[in-house]
Parts: C-alpha cells; structure tokens; sequence
C-alpha cells in the first residue's frame, strides 16, 4: 500500500497552509487503511488515540444507547473522525463502519497535539482549525437535539 507523504495530508482542510516540513512529519506517523464493505474501523466506548481522514469510499457512524442505535454522521472523502481523541482520557463516541470498499488515512493524534503546542503562526492555525471543528460538530449535535426535542403544534379539541 502507497505510504502516506505530506501531500495526501495538505489536501485536508486541517492541515491546509501548513509547511511541507510540519506536513512530512505528520504524515511519518501516519498510515493507509483498507476497509472492506461494512469493516468496522472502531467501536464505540473504546479508548480513541487517532484521527481519520476518509479517502476514499464512505463511513457512516452509529451511536448506541440503551440499545436504540442511531445514525450519527456519514463521511465521503475529505470527512474527518476521531478529532474527539485530542481530549484526555478519550473513548469512541460511535461505532464507524465502512460504507463500501473504503479507505481512511490513520494519523496518532500525539503528534497532531505535539504540533499544535509549537507556537508558531502555523500551529495556532491548527489549533483554531481544531477549536473549529469542534464547534461545528457540536453546532449540529445541537441542531439534531433540536430537532429531535421539537414539539408539535398543540390544538384544543
């Protein structure tokens, strides 16, 4: 399987703008995984280390509570999970199963955290991409609790 060089990650939107250098180490710690149609890549409530960038084919997350399963997310290309293992103590939120032949590119979040800690302008970017991501997942967890909790018009009879 082709190794993963600088390239495949400055086409991700979080590593977008970074120098090659920063880029080359990253994706050093980086691997390629193949999931075959409906492979599960992890499982929810398992300790979560890594970030995932889909390649290619397609994800789709499920989240189980007391046994009612819901769909959380679907990721084609370019989508990104696992951005939740950069907090301490860090388990899976949902299961993430393969949606067709897929592949993901698997990146150790240590050395995510480790360049985001560097100080530099490009670093702050990183983190402020992060802070971003984050705030974007929990804007839609926030719409579909919205959603979800939405009451119906009440009429008098």
């Amino acid at each position: 399987m082709k190794p993963v060089d600088a390239r495949d990650l400055a086409g991700v939107s979080l590593f977008a703008d970074l120098p090659e250098d920063e880029l080359a180490a990253l994706a050093g710690h980086a691997e390629r995984r193949r999931l075959a149609d409906g492979e599960v890549l992890f499982e929810q409530g398992r300790p979560a280390h890594t970030l995932y960038v889909v390649v290619g084919g397609g994800l789709v997350l499920r989240a189980d509570d007391a046994g009612s399963t819901v769909i959380v997310d679907t990721l084609r290309p370019g989508g990104l999970v696992g951005w939740s293992a950069m907090r301490e103590g860090a388990v899976t939120l949902s299961t993430a199963r393969a949606v067709g032949p897929s592949e993901v590119i698997a990146i150790p979040v240590d050395p995510i955290i480790d360049l985001a800690a560097g100080g530099s302008r490009e670093s702050r970017r990183l983190v402020q991409r992060i802070v971003a991501l984050a705030a974007s997942h929990l804007e839609a967890s926030w719409t579909q609790l919205l959603q979800v909790g939405r009451e119906g018009v009440i009429t008098a009879g």
